[in-house]
């Protein structure tokens, strides 16, 4: 028996086509209602006060709180010539806090994804550093105190002639590094996630030694999550403040982030303090930017 046809007469086509552009109306007025809040949220707390900040950076001195406002760009020449000793340090540290955690991530990223069976253990421990650079600081300020846990054995070593530098560069560093080392690891491991161990056994299969595999395998596949969490830990330590407040000599406490407390809490400097965090955040923002450019698949396990 054939099938009827079943065809549609224009008076059925043009009722359709009318509930067709009231669904498709719906469905994006729908979508514009739920993304509404999302969106007052942003411009509220995010786009304005950025705005506000932009706009206290232009301006000179404590002026902006007086009767006449006086606008200015020497704050952003200011910068780049008396506090750029300044914004060195502040580049210098967050490079050595990321060389850090390069050096020690890798092997961990590496051991974590293909040794240990509970990773996800180590992972949840992994967050506690996490929580906060102030409690990583003071955490360390505490313990290198002369009375602290650490005591006895700096005291050994002193007696021996092994003089450690408790309050200086490399207790900022290794404080520094310490708190961004879980983004190496997450970003480096999720990367090594993604590299068949197939590949490392066919190039042992063929000769290959454990340095070459390491070179022509292992390394160019995890490149991306390797240059994720550099990205990521230099943006996180650039504007470090607790650190070198708490374990720092006073070259490391020249920080752009200290000098911003200082220039905008005690000295009133408004428009000097804005326009440090203007930098800092175009800093970390372009770093964030570059970062999830360059981490595409290596991020997804």
């Amino acid at each position: 028996m054939a099938e009827r046809e079943v065809t549609a007469t224009p008076f059925q086509i043009g009722t359709e086509l009318p509930r067709a552009r009231q669904s498709v109306f719906s469905t994006r007025t729908t979508t514009l209602a739920l993304l509404l809040p999302a969106l007052g949220v942003t411009v509220v707390f995010l786009l304005l006060p950025l705005a506000f900040l932009i706009f206290i950076s232009l301006t000179k001195g404590r002026t902006f709180f007086s009767a006449t406002t006086t606008f200015t760009l020497e704050n952003y020449a200011s910068i780049f010539t008396q506090f750029l000793p300044n914004l060195q340090e502040s580049l210098l540290l967050a490079l050595l806090a990321t060389g850090v955690d390069l050096i020690f991530g890798f092997p961990f990223a590496y051991i974590l994804i293909r040794k240990v069976r509970y990773r996800d253990w180590v992972r949840a421990f992994m967050i506690f550093p996490m929580f906060g650079a102030l409690y990583l600081a003071f955490g360390m300020y505490f313990i290198l105190l002369p009375n602290g846990m650490f005591a006895p054995f700096i005291q050994a070593l002193n007696k021996n002639g092994i003089q450690i530098p408790i309050y200086g560069l490399q207790s900022v560093v290794f404080a520094m590094s310490i708190f961004t080392f879980p983004f190496m690891v997450m970003n480096i491991g999720a990367a090594l996630s993604n590299v068949d161990p197939k590949l490392e056994e066919a190039a042992r299969c063929l000769g290959a030694k454990n340095w070459q595999t390491f070179t022509r395998v292992i390394l160019p596949l995890a490149s991306p999550g390797i240059l994720a969490g550099i990205l990521m830990c230099f943006g996180w330590n650039v504007g470090a403040f607790a650190e070198p407040l708490l374990l720092g000599s006073v070259a490391e406490q020249r920080a752009m982030a200290l000098t911003l407390y200082n220039r905008g809490i005690v000295l009133f400097d408004y428009g000097t303090s804005a326009t440090m965090g203007v930098v800092l955040m175009v800093i970390a923002f372009s770093v964030t930017y570059f970062s999830l450019r360059y981490s595409r698949g290596a991020l997804v396990e």
